[in-house]
């Protein structure tokens, strides 16, 4: 705390006049309305918790879809909140702001992670990486309008890959990686590289202490919820949850939505399904990342190591049927990252287009189901009007910031191999 105290000091007057500003508008916006859907299950979720606790939360005829690590750091927020205000106040706009406030703090400490993560390489930056991700109107309307929580399992990802690449710490970065994955499993996008450098960088000891310390942790998590099952029970529920949404893309800006939102993923497309034809783009796009790391006999090149998380993570997003719009929300830490150490204005402009992008395709979801569901003839806005009618225009868009990273990509694994 005493060091941050200390940087914080040494922040130039207009920056931290900025930072004060970013923080006013964060604040302002977390009175205006949540989105109602998913802010109805946080209320009824924590009600619940309060009420039975973690060992009767799960139950066939009670709908909960996220995996235990949520509802755990729920159920005590819940319960600290409930002691102050009382349980009903669990369905006030009070807990509103409440639950909101916390996904703030958690950009925030992402940001702040950000920062460490650049400072390596440049203070300068670091600033501006750190400056670019609080201010972005995306993560800005998740967090302060929307109500959504991917700022938790977003910063344990982020601190996960700092552990895992900066400082060398498994442990650390594994056990992350599991209270990540007990939120929103979004992270497993990452595994493929992650797997691939403890392999190459840790002895088989540290792995297995490592490994042994994330079971313990997983365990902690998911006994309490599933107390006859701990094992598989997880797994059990999310495989149910995925089959909630059996659709190509839910409201997203990505390459299913190229050929209409909504579409049932069990259509075939030469005896294959679209769901395993998501997982087959995937799979390519991971093999094609991959080849150049096989071919090359040298150590980890960091640059290189987020840029691929960031291809991984929007990969997954683009082309991976059951997404939903706010499952580009990771990919913002890691792409800003990889933009300002490559210190890339491609990769910068690309971030801004992306943040421009799912912030109009938030807003598309938010008021559809806000305003329009319940009342068809309400006044049509013209952020809504965009979003709706422009829709094939965004999913290429995405689709072309995508390609620009792999080139990217590409030409620094090149510049790389001639280096070494």
């Amino acid at each position: 705390m005493e060091k941050i105290l200390r940087e914080y000091k040494k922040i130039p007057s207009l920056l931290k006049l900025y930072l004060i500003l970013i923080l006013l508008i964060r604040i302002f916006l977390l009175t205006q309305p949540s989105f109602k859907i998913d802010m109805n299950d946080w209320q009824a979720w924590a009600a619940r918790l309060v009420d039975v606790g973690p060992l009767k939360f799960y139950t066939s005829n009670f709908f909960a879809d996220y995996l235990p690590f949520y509802y755990l750091f729920l159920w005590v927020i819940a319960e600290i909140f409930s002691f102050i205000f009382g349980k009903a106040a669990i369905f006030s706009t009070t807990f509103e702001i409440y639950i909101k406030i916390i996904s703030n703090i958690f950009d925030i400490l992402t940001a702040y992670t950000i920062f460490v993560i650049i400072n390596k390489h440049s203070k300068k930056w670091a600033t501006i990486g750190s400056l670019l991700y609080l201010i972005n109107p995306s993560i800005i309307f998740n967090s302060s309008v929307w109500g959504q929580i991917d700022a938790i399992p977003t910063f344990l990802l982020t601190f996960s890959l700092y552990q895992l690449e900066e400082k060398k710490n498994i442990v650390r970065s594994l056990s992350a990686s599991v209270l990540s994955f007990l939120i929103k499993p979004l992270n497993i996008a990452l595994f493929p590289l992650m797997l691939f450098r403890i392999i190459k960088n840790f002895s088989a000891q540290k792995i297995l202490k490592a490994s042994g310390i994330s079971l313990l942790m997983f365990f902690i998590v998911t006994i309490p919820f599933f107390p006859n099952n701990p094992i598989f029970g997880p797994f059990e529920h999310l495989l149910k949850s995925l089959n909630v949404y059996p659709y190509t893309s839910i409201n997203a800006y990505n390459f299913w939505a190229l050929f209409g939102w909504w579409k049932q993923d069990s259509l075939q497309v030469f005896n294959l399904s679209y769901h395993l034809w998501g997982y087959i783009l995937f799979f390519l796009i991971v093999l094609t990342i991959f080849i150049p790391l096989f071919r090359k006999k040298s150590k980890s090149f960091i640059k290189l190591d987020y840029l691929i998380y960031t291809i991984l993570s929007f990969a997954f997003f683009l082309f991976l049927t059951r997404i939903h719009e706010r499952h580009l929300f990771p990919v913002f830490a890691l792409l800003i990252i990889s933009a300002c150490i490559f210190k890339s204005r491609v990769l910068i402009a690309s971030y801004i287009t992306l943040a421009i992008v799912n912030f109009i395709n938030l807003f598309y979801s938010y008021y559809y189901h806000n305003v329009i569901y319940n009342n068809p003839m309400a006044p049509k806005n013209i952020l809504f009007d965009i979003s709706s009618n422009y829709q094939l225009i965004f999913s290429v868009l995405s689709l072309i910031v995508f390609s620009i990273m792999l080139v990217v990509y590409f030409k620094n694994q090149r510049l790389f191999i001639k280096k070494k």
